[in-house]
Parts: C-alpha cells; sequence; structure tokens
C-alpha cells in the first residue's frame, strides 16, 4: 500500500472540508446532493454555508 491510497480525501463539494467516506467523493448524502456547488448568492453580505450535520465542518 503506498501513501495515495492512505491519503484521506476532503469532500468535493466545493465549500465543505469534511473528509470524504471510504468509496465516496462526498462526506454525507447532503454534500453528495449538491455535488460540487455552493449556495453563492449575489448578495455577498449572506455567509456561505454547508449543511452536512458535521461539528467540524467550517463550510
Amino acid at each position: 500500500m503506498n501513501i495515495l491510497e492512505t491519503e484521506e480525501k476532503i469532500c468535493a463539494h466545493g465549500i465543505c472540508n469534511c473528509n470524504a467516506t471510504e468509496g465516496s467523493d462526498f462526506c454525507s448524502p447532503y454534500c453528495e446532493g449538491a455535488g460540487d456547488t455552493s449556495n453563492v448568492t449575489v448578495d455577498e453580505s449572506q455567509a456561505i454555508v454547508c449543511d452536512c450535520g458535521h461539528p467540524t465542518c467550517v463550510g
């Protein structure tokens, strides 16, 4: 086994920073449904959030 096989992947949802689950590019069903998009709006005063539910997520 090499280092690339043991390295943890970050969730593919653009604003999520959680580790992806094994066998997936995403950390949760929420992020998988959201894909690589974010909820960025034209009103930049609104916070960009991730609703994956993981307490350590800063997205």
